[in-house]
């Protein structure tokens, strides 16, 4: 009997001493193992973007261009090319693409797309002049009342907003990080009753949206067939926007301006079929 009570207080020291030597070890460890290695293997079999947000918010971006996710020109570009304060936003989209599982979300069919279009149709086109890609939003045929009817939601919609955006940039055109686009607005047949508040919810949640994780990506914003009382929507939403946006925008009074624009920046070879391409 006094042999076993000998061997559990032997088996109770040994463990004590392993639990000082952790104790003494695991500091020393943790200075000789940077913790964005650490983060690193923690963050292994999850998306890209996920992988990446778990380097922190100022990560390597050798690092980065091991998972596909180096620091964009885009962000240089947003903040007067201050590295520390591109790194800082972009480690910030990071994150937030790893909230919402960008690489799984643009694999998973999006049928929300097609119940939107009939009442707010919006598309990809033929690239610019020169050779920007062409997106269309028909704003004037948008119906709020058809959608609040089909259940779809402020929520929805943005849903549905951010896939196109991440299929657009990441699928379409390859995170090719300089590439911009040109959008151009259509206005004809908007009437100001069609601004309720959950249209006004949606363009300040995507203009949120574009302006944190997508910033610089457009070249130009043309509007065309504006209303005469354009300027009135535009004191309700211009503070929405930046002011880089604000200079790139380019609004058209009449459908005779707005066909002279279009040519200047779109073939016509290039234009839909009912702009007269």
């Amino acid at each position: 009997m006094w042999k076993h009570a000998w061997m559990h207080r032997r088996d109770a020291r040994r463990s004590q001493s392993r639990y000082l030597l952790l104790t003494l070890l695991f500091p020393a460890l943790i200075a000789a193992f940077p913790l964005r290695y650490l983060c690193f293997s923690l963050a292994e079999g999850k998306s890209k973007s996920c992988q990446a947000a778990a380097l922190g918010p100022t990560p390597d971006n050798d690092d980065l261009k091991k998972l596909d996710r180096a620091l964009p020109s885009y962000m240089l570009k947003a903040t007067g090319w201050d590295e520390g304060a591109a790194m800082k936003r972009w480690a910030e989209t990071l994150q937030w693409r790893c909230e919402i599982d960008d690489d799984d979300l643009i694999k998973r069919p999006n049928p929300d797309f097609f119940r939107i279009h009939p009442h707010y149709p919006t598309y990809l086109h033929f690239e610019d002049r020169a050779g920007r890609l062409t997106y269309w939003e028909i704003l004037g045929e948008m119906d709020p009342a058809a959608l609040a009817r089909e259940g779809l939601t402020t929520s929805v919609i943005t849903r549905n907003y951010i896939w196109q955006t991440l299929f657009t940039w990441d699928v379409w055109l390859e995170r090719d990080d300089a590439s911009e686009g040109t959008i151009i607005v259509d206005m004809e047949g908007f009437r100001f009753s069609k601004l309720t508040l959950s249209t006004i919810q949606m363009f300040s949640r995507t203009s949120a949206i574009i302006q944190r994780h997508f910033p610089e990506r457009e070249h130009i914003v043309i509007v065309i067939n504006a209303p005469a009382w354009w300027g009135k929507i535009y004191d309700l939403f211009s503070p929405l926007f930046s002011e880089r946006q604000r200079q790139k925008l380019r609004v058209c009074v009449g459908k005779d301006l707005s066909a002279e624009t279009l040519r200047e920046f779109i073939d016509v070879n290039h234009l839909p079929a009912k702009y007269g391409g």
